[in-house]
């Protein structure tokens, strides 16, 4: 037996697609599909046959409308591709990642994405800045430090009163850290509303939630930032919760909270 494209209902959906988009709008008789479609006759029939020989489409009273099948099949459809725009869209930042460091796709969906300059492209950090200006409850999980954004960093965070600072860093980015920040050190051994902790980093991106109402990841390369991605999707702030919750959990503040005491506490991003 033979085969076709009307035995697969996705790639009929697939290739005749157009013509189905043209249906939705409202039924339509051949001869008015003749008019707004650029093929020619034997491929619009070709078309309209496999169609509804997978029940996307039916001919009655005249015309062709689509069956309650095909309107869902459609929606579906223009679901899916809106997906994939949104992963293609973050494709060149993504790619930056290795096969571990993965980003799943709850916080890609709708995700905007921002690329950096490559003439500059630490300034793009500019909008974890005003990002965390604007709540109150921040967590920033980060692999490296950018050094020239400390104290702003900081001075943004307490711009907000009530405010609470989560910030998990690895363990020798934390030693290497603390000859450098010395001025700031000062500042945060007395603020209560700081908690610093160090973990081994499961992924290369850095990560930041606030309020639990917005989300950014920084994609981190040898040359600088290459980008930032953000969302504020309930599923996307799902994934980023996971994400803080799984280094948390291996997170070890003990010395952190020794060194405080004694007068040695650090603050680094």
């Amino acid at each position: 037996m033979g085969y076709s494209s009307s035995d697969d209902p996705d790639s009929v959906l697939s290739e005749r697609y157009s013509f189905l988009h043209i249906l939705m709008d409202q039924p339509r008789s051949k001869s008015e599909l003749e008019e707004v479609v650029d093929v020619s006759r034997s491929t619009l029939d070709r078309a309209l046959r496999d169609l509804a020989d997978s029940e996307f489409v039916v001919y009655k009273d005249g015309v062709w409308k689509p069956t309650p099948l095909g309107r869902c099949s459609y929606r579906a459809r223009e679901a899916y591709l809106g997906r994939l725009e949104s992963l293609v869209e973050a494709g060149p930042l993504i790619n930056e990642l290795s096969t571990t460091d993965m980003i799943d796709y709850p916080f890609l969906e709708g995700a905007s994405v921002n690329r950096a300059d490559p003439s500059m492209p630490d300034a793009i950090i500019q909008l974890l800045l005003d990002s965390v200006e604007t709540g109150k409850y921040i967590t920033i999980i980060t692999p490296v430090v950018i050094t020239g954004f400390a104290e702003e960093l900081y001075e943004r965070v307490r711009s907000t009163e009530d405010y609470s600072l989560d910030l998990i860093i690895p363990p020798d980015v934390f030693e290497r850290m603390r000859a450098v920040f010395s001025s700031l050190t000062n500042k945060l051994q007395d603020d209560s509303n700081v908690s610093l902790h160090t973990a081994t980093m499961p992924f290369s991106f850095g990560l930041w939630i606030v309020d639990s109402s917005e989300a950014g990841v920084i994609i981190f390369t040898e040359q600088g930032v290459r980008g930032i991605l953000m969302n504020d999707t309930p599923d996307a702030l799902d994934w980023a919760e996971d994400q803080y919750n799984r280094v948390k959990q291996e997170a070890n503040s003990d010395f952190l909270a020794l060194l405080k005491s004694s007068g040695s506490y650090m603050f680094a991003m």
